[in-house]
């Protein structure tokens, strides 16, 4: 008989723990990076993971009494934090097991702990959203497909759907974001003159905090590193991380002017009450990280006076989950991956993001940049 490793589970503000055993021979557990509409649309993230923690008929049942049920589909209903809002399980209705969101997991590292095998559900993307990202990790290439994980057609490494939109033929409407039930729904206006106002200092994605100072006395509007887009990033903190329940996030920076409760613009963006079904959870001094209250999404990380971080998951743009029409994405560095739970996963995405921009991928082909 195995012997058996003792795994535990949590959300950010500790409301909601759980501690399961694995047979030895059973890791690393295997999981898949989900690209699919539903699990964006819950969580804020592009990519999203789980792995099983039911690993025998006499295995405890995780304690639900701090988590908000959401029934996301006809054959399961995913868990997450009432307080902190962190995506915590999946419950399955066929055989009633339980997975957890990978973030979740309490460890120094889970580089021997979990091993992601494919891709899964490229075909909701419409532009491969962040597939594109991670395409080897450990050495190993990973195996793509547009739906179920070995059960679908594979998809190559350039795959967009016949939906995709050239870039140069959107017009320029405003981009509605919304979580998965509808509750939080907002939309982000295209730069302007009014986006070069706001004020922050360097984010970590560009100038590491551990290296240098973050100041920006000369105000440089990093945010947009081009007139018709703004920044995009990735980040693999532990705050970030355990909020989510997911090893990285995805952030877009936008300033608070552009964005409205309307699709007209006429009710600003709002932080003494935030709108619709938000919650709010203060992470650390000065930072509110809100989520919606009914299907767990992540919506902002707001820490800033006139920019805030909004959740890239939540936008639904004619090209894609890139959303490259509003977003240019930042391929340098994945923001403090030295806190990286899983150093072989952001190795592998710190690298595909470089291979990603030496493509030229959705960069350069948009008239107004050339």
């Amino acid at each position: 008989m195995d012997d058996l490793r003792s795994l535990d589970v949590s959300c950010l503000c500790g409301a909601v723990t759980h501690s399961f055993s694995v047979p030895v021979g059973s890791l690393p557990l295997a999981s898949n990076l989900c690209s699919c509409n539903i699990s964006r649309r819950i969580s804020g993230s592009l990519l999203t993971s789980y792995v099983n923690i039911t690993h025998s008929p006499d295995t405890k049942r995780p304690n639900l009494e701090a988590l908000t049920p959401y029934r996301s589909s006809t054959i399961l209903t995913r868990h997450f934090c009432s307080t902190c809002g962190t995506q915590m399980y999946l419950e399955y209705d066929q055989d009633g097991h339980f997975e957890a969101a990978t973030g979740t997991i309490q460890a120094d590292n889970t580089d021997n702990i979990v091993e992601w095998k494919t891709q899964m559900w490229i075909e909701d993307t419409v532009d491969g959203g962040a597939s594109a990202f991670v395409t080897k990790m450990n050495g190993q290439t990973l195996r793509r497909f547009l739906r179920e994980a070995n059960q679908s057609p594979e998809a190559p490494l350039d795959w967009k759907s016949a939906q995709n939109t050239k870039k140069g033929n959107i017009i320029k409407r405003s981009i509605r974001c919304h979580c998965h039930c509808n509750g939080v729904e907002f939309y982000i206006s295209h730069p302007n003159e009014a986006s070069t106002t706001a004020k922050s200092p360097w984010p970590d994605l560009i100038i590491p905090y551990h290296a240098d100072s973050s100041d920006n006395p000369k105000n440089t509007s990093w945010w947009l590193p081009r007139p018709n887009r703004y920044l995009a990033g990735t980040c693999a903190c532990k705050t970030c991380r355990r909020a989510s329940g997911f090893d990285t996030t995805y952030w877009a920076f936008v300033p608070t002017k552009n964005i409205t409760q309307d699709a007209d613009g006429t009710k600003p963006f709002t932080r003494d009450q935030y709108w619709g079904t938000m919650k709010t959870y203060s992470s650390s001094p000065g930072v509110k990280r809100t989520f919606c209250g009914r299907c767990g999404a992540n919506v902002f990380w707001d820490g800033r006076d006139s920019l805030v971080d909004v959740a890239v998951g939540l936008l639904d743009a004619p090209s894609g989950a890139r959303a490259e029409e509003i977003l240019s994405w930042w391929t340098e560095r994945v923001s403090f991956c030295e806190d990286a739970l899983n150093k072989g996963l952001i190795k592998g995405l710190e690298t595909g993001l470089k291979q990603w921009a030496a493509t030229n991928e959705g960069v350069n082909d948009h008239p107004e940049d050339a």
